[in-house]
């Protein structure tokens, strides 16, 4: 999200959490090898300014900075990322999935033991007043 900075005219963006959470790893780890912000911008050839833009999550770190960041400082590029837990949402979709499953076999299991023509009717209208698109008009 852009914000316009009143005195530059400047849209700047408001951090995502991505970025201050990835500057706040820099700063830990910076701090673990003891190197001041002005000796890792040292090692990386930048300013130390922009090692504080990083670690304010003002400036986005590139793929092929936060490489060279995560060498300097011997820490592998994930430590840099917030852990996504994937499984939580990878269970929650095959949960969905088998729900959606047996209530079809339900449903099914409920149509073939009617055997009342009325009945029937009266289910098909119910399926096709629920059902998307645009046979949901189709007579039985």
């Amino acid at each position: 999200m852009a914000t316009r900075n009143e005195s530059s005219g400047i849209k700047a963006r408001k951090p995502s959490n991505a970025d201050l959470y990835a500057g706040r790893q820099v700063r830990t780890a910076r701090k673990q090898r003891g190197l001041t912000q002005e000796g890792l911008a040292s090692q990386l050839g930048i300013t130390f300014q922009q090692i504080q833009k990083y670690e304010a999550g003002h400036s986005r770190l590139t793929a092929g900075r936060l490489r060279e960041i995560a060498i300097v400082l011997r820490k592998s590029i994930d430590f840099f990322y917030e852990p996504i837990n994937l499984k939580a949402e990878e269970s929650a979709e095959a949960e969905l999935r088998a729900r959606v499953k047996d209530l079809q076999h339900k449903a099914r299991k409920l149509i073939s033991n009617m055997a009342d023509p009325d009945d029937l009717e009266a289910a098909v209208h119910l399926l096709n007043a629920m059902k998307p698109g645009p046979d949901r008009d189709a007579q039985v």
